[in-house]
């Protein structure tokens, strides 16, 4: 499982990644993880679904590469 640090409430657990020109912005939901989506540049494109929800932390990282793999493909 991937290393996560502590905001500023112990309950708020938030990690930033780059992967391909994109910020993916991991945070523990109540229900889950949620993954936001980001370009770091103008001259990407912003994707359809920007956010992706899972149970699971990797689940949902993994989720979030394989959207942005798609827009590379195009």
């Amino acid at each position: 499982m991937m290393r996560l640090w502590v905001g500023e409430r112990a309950a708020t657990r938030q990690c930033k990644l780059v992967y391909r020109g994109y910020d993916l912005e991991v945070r523990r939901e109540h229900s889950g993880w949620r993954v936001g989506i980001h370009p770091r540049t103008a001259d990407l494109p912003i994707l359809r679904c920007c956010e992706v929800f899972a149970s699971d932390q990797d689940e949902a990282v993994v989720v979030a590469k394989m959207s942005v793999d798609g827009v590379a493909l195009l």
